[in-house]
């Protein structure tokens, strides 16, 4: 399991280069291309459109390929994808190749997180924060990357040395054996096992067997057990959490400099600093969540890391001094940390089926709502003073902790009752 982990943590490398790609270069493709910053708008709601798309779209392909296949192809498409772009195409080209780029990580992102979640059955929170860590490693790096190299003008050897990392994971999955957890890498029809006879039936000889089997198979009574399951109460409210996670984590990584510009806890020069900061204590974090949260236990710590993150970005809109709005930083990064990674373990915990398809679900979600909130929160700031933003976010966490409160309230009623029915 260590070589699945060690794959998982260097695709999720990649995953950190390809989601701060555009960030990292477009102050330098908008001149070259005549655009302005509505063109840049553009750029990134198609590269994340096009990575929800792949997210969803994994577990269709899951089942009529295997994830090797799927990740040869997505390596080989993204290095295709970072080949046209460092050669500067035409305009409506560089949109094909970022989406292209998107479509394609948003497939290896959930397919990693699938194969990881499924075969690991202990510790399953550690191994997804040192993903998360490699991911946090990728988003730091590439900015500071292309930043030194913008200044000799080769700022595409970055996306050239992307595209060769790119071919050196396909090679990386092309030669090793993961032992036992080859089969995790199968077309999911391969893996099903058959339905087990419902209890009960053995007892009642083979006539009562074949009238519980068609009793069960009837359509009523697979919409009621479908109605009662309880992963068909408990996806829509982990759809909501990641949705408004993705909004507040999201809308940090993109508007932090603003918002201290804006605020004037720093100047012009000083603001990119926040981002670094914020991705470092994130860093920093995700080293230790997993075990954090195997030793809180999953419920917890999410309670815990849920309520910080109210008081933080409260703590944040109220702040207009440079010193404490950077030492609020790290602490939303130390907070945010792990949410993702534990909820996203939480969650398969307690719908240990169709664990590929709810992954990607509600990484689609985390998505969908990060990207919702970047444009409204673009579209605010021109409008409307920073602090609106600031509060909107701290409004979002205050939603989350509510959900989550709600949901774990229910939770605890369910297991009262089922122990009084026992």
């Amino acid at each position: 399991m260590k070589k699945l982990v060690w794959m998982g943590s260097l695709f999720y490398l990649l995953m950190g280069f390809i989601k701060v790609t555009v960030a990292s270069i477009i102050t330098v493709l908008l001149p070259l291309y005549d655009r302005v910053y509505t063109d840049a708008g553009a750029l990134i709601f198609i590269e994340f459109g096009a990575s929800i798309f792949g997210m969803l779209i994994q577990p269709w392909l899951a089942n009529r390929m295997s994830k090797k296949a799927m990740l040869h192809i997505g390596a080989w498409g993204v290095a295709a994808s970072y080949l046209m772009i460092a050669f500067l195409p035409s305009w409506p080209l560089l949109l094909a190749g970022f989406a292209a780029a998107g479509f394609l990580g948003g497939i290896i992102e959930s397919v990693i997180a699938a194969v990881i979640l499924e075969g690991l059955q202990s510790n399953a929170a550690v191994a997804m924060s040192r993903l998360e860590v490699a991911f946090g490693v990728g988003s730091l790096l590439l900015p500071l990357t292309i930043g030194v190299l913008i200044v000799d003008g080769l700022w595409n050897y970055a996306l050239f040395g992307i595209a060769a990392y790119c071919v050196f994971l396909s090679l990386f999955v092309r030669f090793t054996r993961f032992g036992d957890a080859e089969a995790l890498f199968r077309p999911a029809h391969k893996n099903e096992v058959p339905n087990a006879v419902p209890a009960g039936a053995a007892s009642s000889g083979p006539v009562g067997a074949v009238v519980a089997a068609a009793a069960t198979n009837h359509p009523s009574a697979r919409l009621k057990r479908v109605l009662r399951s309880p992963g068909a109460l408990m996806l829509p409210v982990f759809v909501l959490l990641f949705f408004f996670y993705g909004a507040t984590d999201i809308g940090l990584v993109n508007y932090l400099p603003s918002l201290m510009l804006e605020t004037g806890m720093a100047d012009a020069a000083t603001a990119p600093i926040s981002v670094t900061v914020f991705w470092a204590a994130m860093i920093a974090g995700r080293m230790f969540a997993g075990y954090e949260a195997e030793k809180l236990g999953y419920r917890k710590y999410l309670f815990i890391h849920w309520g910080g993150m109210v008081v933080l970005l409260s703590l944040f809109a109220l702040n207009r001094s440079a010193a404490v709005g950077y030492v609020l930083i790290v602490l939303l990064g130390l907070t945010l940390s792990g949410l993702y990674v534990v909820t996203l373990v939480y969650a398969k915990t307690l719908m240990p089926r169709n664990i590929a398809r709810n992954t990607s679900i509600l990484m689609a979600g985390c998505a969908v709502g990060g990207g919702l909130f970047s444009v409204t929160a673009g579209r605010m700031l021109d409008a409307l003073p920073a602090s609106y933003v600031q509060w909107t976010m701290a409004g979002i966490a205050m939603l989350s902790l509510l959900t989550y409160v709600v949901y774990a309230k229910e939770r605890r009623v369910e297991s009262a009752a089922k122990l009084a029915q026992a």
